[in-house]
């Protein structure tokens, strides 16, 4: 049942109740964090990785179907799912790959000031529950929910007031939703690139795919790396057995303990590596010339996917700041093309608001529990 005529649907009215939606959606995920921090008993629950994944996911896309159904609102058409070319699946999937370099640089600087989060979460996870599990709650679902939350329901419309402003906020939503430094950081800057893909492609499902790919690569690191630990210590035995000393030491260097198990080796490695002295200096200079060579890549296959899509005249318009060619729509059958002949749209309406006051509060809600997050986490080194 629709509650609202889609024509008596204002833009206004749609980013006032998606604010509405994200505070909402907030406070819920911050309530779930206190009881599982303070109510007996229910810290045990929520070291179930897969109840955690489930719910925190579950807690982030309900609010938004409750206020799609409650405008009624078509989320197809509203999060900009449509159909791409295979070329333009198989360049997503290279992008990617490109991406990892300058993810890495990032998230290298942000470990600098603080742990990284993801590698013990996935590291967790791993020890809880089959490879494939993993892949599905870790890559699968938030590819999916993340993807028609930050850059469906939330840019698609926030984009209506300017894309400029649209792609700052929803990338920092995004980033305060991961709610830690570590997270936050690369979060945003993904959150930024994966809407210049979205632009490029003209559909959300190439954001997805590279979204999929970008949490299954530590996914797969996680659950490989044991696996070869084990075929080396059996290699080790060999080695051993036909008198090949040098073959033996030089894999005892390089591997470490060979009494654990593949788990325990894991850990420990995640240990060694939060132990290393990080610094901005050590960081830029060891990660940032990769960064910008995969970087330009990245760039020059995103420019290929909007030329792919018919979409370059556009994209370069809105994000380039070049000049505008009006160029008649042209028609690709199911493909994505979109029209050209009326960028100044894309400046966005002046008179829509952002800024309501249930974003700013949500907004302030995500600095300071990420604050308090990392307070926390210093205090025991402080002691």
């Amino acid at each position: 049942m629709r509650w609202f005529a889609l024509n008596t649907v204002t833009d206004q009215k749609k980013i006032d109740y998606i604010n509405i939606a994200l505070l909402v959606t907030f406070i819920l995920m911050t309530a779930v964090q206190l009881i599982a921090s303070f109510v007996p008993g229910a810290s045990k629950l929520f070291e179930n990785f897969a109840v955690n994944i489930i719910l925190s996911q579950g807690i982030t896309i309900l609010p938004v179907i409750i206020i799609f159904r409650y405008l009624g609102l078509r989320v197809t058409k509203e999060i900009r799912i449509k159909k791409i070319k295979g070329s333009n699946i198989a360049l997503s999937i290279l992008l990617a790959f490109l991406l990892q370099p300058v993810l890495n640089f990032v998230n290298a600087l942000s470990l600098c000031f603080t742990n990284n989060e993801t590698s013990e979460m996935i590291l967790n996870v791993s020890e809880q529950l089959p490879f494939f599990a993993a892949v599905l709650l870790v890559a699968v679902l938030p590819a999916i929910v993340e993807e028609t939350l930050f850059r469906g329901v939330v840019y698609q419309n926030y984009k209506k007031a300017g894309i400029g402003k649209a792609v700052l906020l929803s990338a920092l939503i995004f980033g305060l939703f991961h709610g830690n430094l570590n997270q936050f950081t690369y979060a945003f800057v993904m959150g930024m690139i994966m809407i210049y893909l979205i632009e490029a492609s003209g559909s959300i499902v190439s954001s997805m795919i590279v979204h999929f790919i970008t949490n299954v690569i530590p996914v797969c690191s996680i659950y490989a790396l044991p696996v070869l630990y084990e075929a080396l210590k059996s290699s080790v035995k060999i080695y051993e057995e036909l008198g090949m000393t040098s073959m033996k030491e030089t894999i005892e260097y390089n591997i470490g303990d060979l009494s654990l198990t593949g788990q325990e080796w894991m850990r420990q490695l995640l240990e060694e590596s939060e132990k290393i002295d990080l610094n901005p200096g050590i960081v830029i200079m060891n990660y940032l010339p990769s960064a910008l060579i995969f970087g330009t890549l990245a760039w020059l296959v995103i420019k290929v996917i909007a030329r792919n899509s018919g979409n370059w005249d556009r994209f370069r318009v809105v994000f380039l700041g070049e000049d505008s060619v009006p160029v008649e729509k042209e028609s690709k059958g199911p493909y994505t093309t979109e029209s050209t002949t009326d960028l100044d749209e894309m400046e966005g309406d002046s008179s829509l608001s952002l800024l309501t006051i249930p974003l700013m509060v949500t907004l302030a809600m995500g600095v300071v529990m990420i604050f308090v997050y990392e307070t926390l986490k210093m205090l025991p080194r402080l002691k």
